[in-house]
Parts: C-alpha cells; sequence; structure tokens
C-alpha cells in the first residue's frame, strides 16, 4: 500500500463532533487520485508516538476534481479525537490513492430511481454516490433517508439541502432524528427494520428501484436490509459499506446500468 504526504488545502467543523478536510493533490498525482462515487482513503499519521492508520470515504462526487473526507469523532477513538482536535489547514497527511467498490457506475444516458439510508457519520460514502448520480445522471430519481440524532448533529446539512435545491425533481431527501421531535411521528427515532419498511411504504415504490445503498451503524444496516427483503428487494441490489478500523472488504460491484 503506497502512500502519498497531501497538504490540508481546508479544514472546516462540518458539526461540533466533526471535521471535513479537503486535501491539495498535486497534478502529478491528479490520475492516481481520481475518484468513483463511493470510494475510501486510508490515511497514516503518528499519534502519540503510535503510527496509526484509518480508512475514510471520500464525499466529494466522481470528476470533482477535489479530494475531501470527513472524520468524526469516535469516543474513546485515538485517531478521530487527534484529527478533530489537532489538525489544520496546512498539515500534511499520508493518504493512499482512492480505493473500493461500493457505488454505482454512472452512466449518463441511465434512467434510474436510488434509494439510499445513511445514519451519522454513514453520509460521507453517500453524500459522494447521492451527488454522482445526480450530476451525473440527468434522468435518474434518488431518494436519501437520513438518521442522525437531532439536526444540529447532521453532516453536511447544507450540501445535502443545495442539492435538494438544485434537483427538486430528482432528489427526495427525508430527514430522522431520534432526540428531536418532528411533524411526522415517523420521522422521529431511530432507522431499524421496522422504520427503514414504513419509510419506504410511504415514500418509495421499490418496484421501480434499481439499487439501494445503506451506510451506518452496524444494528441500522442490518435492519434496513432485513426491511428491504421483506419488501422484495432482490439481495444483489442491496449495497452495504460497513465501516471498520481497517480498510473496508470490497463489495459485490454494482450491476450495468439498466433501461
Amino acid at each position: 500500500m503506497r502512500f502519498h504526504p497531501l497538504r490540508i488545502a481546508r479544514l472546516a467543523k462540518e458539526t461540533r463532533d466533526a471535521v471535513a478536510l479537503e486535501l491539495d493533490v498535486p497534478p502529478e498525482l491528479q490520475e492516481s487520485f481520481r475518484h468513483e462515487a463511493g470510494q475510501h482513503v486510508t490515511v497514516k499519521a503518528q499519534v502519540g508516538g503510535e503510527d496509526l492508520r484509518r480508512s475514510y470515504s471520500i464525499c466529494t462526487p466522481a470528476g470533482d476534481g477535489r479530494l475531501r473526507i470527513a472524520i468524526k469523532r469516535d469516543p474513546g477513538g485515538a485517531f478521530s479525537t487527534w484529527a478533530n482536535e489537532a489538525l489544520a489547514a496546512g498539515d500534511t497527511l499520508d493518504i493512499t490513492p482512492p480505493m473500493g467498490h461500493f457505488g454505482p457506475a454512472i452512466e449518463r444516458d441511465a434512467s434510474h430511481h436510488y434509494v439510499a439510508f445513511a445514519a451519522g457519520s454513514g453520509i460521507t460514502p453517500i453524500l459522494s454516490i447521492v451527488a454522482s448520480i445526480l450530476d451525473g445522471e440527468p434522468q435518474s430519481h434518488v431518494t436519501l433517508f437520513y438518521g442522525n440524532r437531532a439536526s444540529a448533529s447532521v453532516m453536511f446539512r447544507e450540501e445535502l439541502a443545495a442539492l435538494k435545491d438544485r434537483h427538486l425533481q430528482r432528489f427526495n431527501l427525508v430527514h430522522v432524528l431520534s432526540r428531536e421531535a418532528q411533524d411526522i411521528d415517523l420521522l422521529h427515532g431511530r432507522i431499524d427494520r421496522q422504520r427503514a419498511g414504513a419509510l419506504v411504504d410511504r415514500w418509495v415504490p421499490l418496484a421501480e428501484v434499481d439499487a439501494v445503498y445503506v451506510c451506518g451503524p452496524e444494528g441500522m444496516m442490518d435492519g434496513v436490509r432485513e426491511a428491504m427483503l421483506e419488501r422484495g428487494v432482490a439481495p444483489d441490489r442491496i449495497r452495504i459499506e460497513r465501516f471498520a478500523s481497517s480498510i473496508p472488504k470490497r463489495g459485490p460491484r454494482p450491476p450495468s446500468a439498466r433501461t
């Protein structure tokens, strides 16, 4: 695994416990760091005298030209705590080129309906996938169910709202909050098997869905998968990205575009 030193061009606090880092890729590495929707990189750094490595999903769309990751503080996590407290613009991190096969193959002439479920920092690969679809497949539609504790903890809230504004007819964004009441009772609580099923029953004609992308806590992902299977979604149309301290396992390659 080859690492390259990349400078942090910009650092932004997304929420109280999450930072987004935009990395400066020099011209000679642009091709190596060109990424597809939903891919991730591995980051290496010396933290407290220890050589630590963590993998983080890229949260910019394919073909965007920017390389950005987000790091949410994990209680007791040495790397994520250090990143949130110590990193600043101008610092350098060792980064691998993008890898992974979580996202769809974007095809300009495709006409699909995608569904995505995310919770917490699980939004990072999902944001890349959603933005890549909306920008790269002008005839496709996306429905995103995004779970958080409260509105203040929603990562990329303004960016998601801007995507919604740009693609009003093709992007349905549904926020689900576990610790903040909403006008619709269904949107108050955690995304589990029962709630995931109720959400798609209300908002999505599953017979028209080509693929479901899921990223978040283990229990949430398992619950969403069970709910989709119960409603007849074929297993090969359900894509799950499981976070780990090491590189995520390679998932199934999405099928080619269907018309």
